[in-house]
């Protein structure tokens, strides 16, 4: 997969931060400070994916950038709020959505697809009867 930032880039990137904000151990002070974890893990990211959205926690968003930022129709994110699935603040056609509670959802729908694989390989076995192509004319 190809990212935003390629590999040579990305480590230039690393170095010049270690450089600014200490050295790259993994012990002491340097090792423990949060903005250069942050930093690391927001090129972690560009350099491994094709697109990349930062949002404050705190940020709050409509249901139609909800529907982009989770890759799903606007309808399919004002039904996941109805259910109760997705929290949002507001009511009617002015709903807004923390930027938190997408991540939350994200990260639970996607722990729930590898759960469903799992069990969906765990069914096959060798004793599962091979696919049998059906001609319906």
């Amino acid at each position: 997969m190809t990212g935003l930032l390629a590999h040579d880039d990305a480590q230039r990137l690393r170095s010049a931060i270690a450089d600014v904000l200490g050295s790259s151990s993994d012990t002491g002070a340097a090792a423990a400070d949060p903005t250069r974890t942050a930093l690391f893990r927001v090129l972690d990211v560009l350099e491994s994916s094709s697109g990349a959205v930062v949002l404050p926690a705190d940020a709050f968003v409509t249901t139609q950038q909800a529907a982009e930022l989770l890759g799903v129709s606007r309808m399919t994110v004002v039904r996941l709020i109805d259910r109760g699935e997705l929290a949002a603040e507001g009511g009617g056609v002015h709903r807004k959505i923390a930027a938190a509670e997408i991540e939350r959802y994200r990260s639970g729908a996607q722990a729930r697809r590898r759960a469903a694989i799992r069990e969906f390989a765990q069914d096959i076995t060798d004793d599962l009867p091979a696919d049998r192509v059906i001609s319906t004319r």
